[in-house]
């Protein structure tokens, strides 16, 4: 578990806090995270210990307000329309208690507590059965892993009786901090134009699909600069407006940012090795997934090793640009457009995703589900041995009015593949004979042309997919497709 600190390039504080250094991304020289910056002079000074909420409610309607630097322990702000907070860049927001009082109990320490167990929400892998209930427990910053028993009970682990109000753990923590999640949320309101800039939010007990930094029920809020880490959900959830950009999101619990809304843009973040809790990712988990949303762009984003997909529009998502971002080493799906309309996903750079390895077609760089309308062009992709680089897959799935999503109108063209194991890409259907959906892939206009595929000489065969039949280069230009691509042997 001490792994994944190595992979921060950070510097200690005084305070005990963790800031990021600075990272450049795809599209220039953006820095991702908190800047030690000084507040606006008309900015209203807030110490830590002083109640956020108090001061906020006091300042009224479009007040800005400092949050100085400092530890603000388990507090919950609702922002009032048009406000403005502000950090300088060690203001942290702590959604966790400091646990101290624990003894010696056979081969585990152990602290009398009492919690109300929490409503579970989400669906978690096998491996980890209670990811979904938002009680986190950390060693010096360090997560533990939750076991549903004390059976196993071993060091980096730790298990809440709530019937015996007791906390387990299997390390020893003398004269270490132990901290418990208790503070649902950082931010959260119906409010609008809130501005939340420069400030780090942690170790909170967000539940599954509902971020630490909460602004879908309001609208218009901007998150800029932000870093958001270590809380049990979600890091970010978006609405209506929402413009998240230039924040460093890692190590969340389910994902780093989730929401729906319209005209909702994500810009310029780092967005990185989310679920570390062990939710399913089929359900939603990883990087990033909005939905029901129109207008929505994910631009210069460099999104990686999260376990689930990297970027991903789901249900009725209409007007998406995916433009810019480097999206690599996510186990799901780098890009996922799924049941849903109109995208442009171009000028992106792909690295290995889908390295959880699903099977069949779905491991793959950019992956087009029930889709339509979508232009997929003048991406460059990396693909790893065994996954796929750009594929259509129609599932034969139907919306609320029962209706079929098709796979249809898509164009894939002008974008440079290369492949570490054999070339894979194409389009295909997983539904049955007598389905409405058995044949669109090849009926529905959808069309790979220009594109260049980069195979090693020694790879094996190629899976070029269309319809229902796996084929090879030459075949897949007999279906009509690519009569203008490239394959080159290197």
């Amino acid at each position: 578990m001490m792994s994944w600190i190595s992979k921060w390039a950070l510097r200690r504080s005084l305070l005990g806090s963790l800031v990021l250094t600075g990272f450049l991304i795809t599209g220039g020289a953006a820095r991702a995270g908190v800047d030690d910056a000084r507040c606006p002079s008309n900015a209203i000074a807030v110490e830590p210990g002083t109640l956020i909420q108090m001061a906020a409610d006091r300042a009224g309607i479009g007040a800005l307000l400092c949050l100085k630097n400092g530890i603000h322990r388990a507090q919950a702000v609702r922002p009032l329309a048009k406000q403005k907070f502000y950090g300088e860049g060690q203001s942290v927001l702590n959604g966790s208690r400091v646990l101290t009082g624990f003894r010696r109990e056979e081969s585990f320490w152990v602290m009398n507590i009492a919690l109300q167990r929490s409503r579970k929400h989400g669906e978690c892998l096998p491996s980890a059965p209670i990811c979904n209930q938002p009680e986190a427990v950390f060693i010096d910053d360090r997560p533990l892993i939750r076991l549903p028993g004390k059976n196993g009970l071993a060091s980096g682990k730790f298990f809440i009786d709530y019937a015996a109000g007791k906390i387990y753990l299997g390390d020893d923590p003398t004269n270490r901090t132990v901290e418990l999640t208790v503070a649902a949320f950082a931010f959260e309101s119906t409010a609008a134009d809130v501005l939340i800039s420069n400030i780090t939010v942690e170790k909170f007990a967000s539940a599954a699909q509902k971020g630490a930094i909460h602004s879908r029920e309001g609208s218009g809020w901007t998150i800029e600069k932000c870093e958001a880490r270590l809380n049990s959900g979600a890091g970010i959830s978006v609405g209506t407006g929402s413009h998240v950009r230039n924040c460093d999101i890692h190590h969340n619990g389910q994902i780093g940012i989730e929401g729906n809304g319209n005209d909702i843009r994500i810009e310029n973040n780092r967005i990185w090795s989310n679920n570390i809790h062990g939710f399913d990712a089929t359900w939603e988990a990883g990087g990033v997934k909005i939905a029901l949303s129109d207008g929505v762009t994910f631009r210069g984003n460099h999104v990686y090793d999260n376990d689930g997909p990297g970027l991903w529009c789901d249900i009725d998502c209409r007007n998406v640009l995916y433009e810019e971002n480097l999206v690599e080493n996510n186990q799901d799906v780098g890009i996922f457009h799924e049941i849903s309309f109109k995208a442009v996903i171009r000028n992106n750079v792909l690295r290995r995703n889908g390295l959880g390895n699903r099977g069949w077609f779905w491991g793959t760089d950019i992956l087009l589900s029930a889709s339509e309308d979508v232009v997929v062009s003048d991406n460059t992709l990396t693909t790893a041995p065994g996954r796929c680089g750009i594929m259509l897959i129609d599932q034969g799935r139907r919306n609320s009015s029962g209706k079929f999503y098709k796979t249809r109108n898509n164009t894939v063209r002008a974008n440079e593949m290369t492949f570490e194991g054999a070339a894979c890409a194409g389009g295909t259907s997983d539904t049955k004979p007598g389905s409405e959906n058995f044949g669109i892939i090849t009926s529905g206009n959808n069309l790979f042309d220009g594109n260049t595929y980069r195979v090693g000489r020694q790879s094996g065969a190629s899976r070029f997919v269309w319809g229902h039949d796996v084929t090879g280069w030459d075949g897949f230009r007999r279906k009509g497709q690519e009569r203008n691509g490239r394959l080159i042997p290197l």
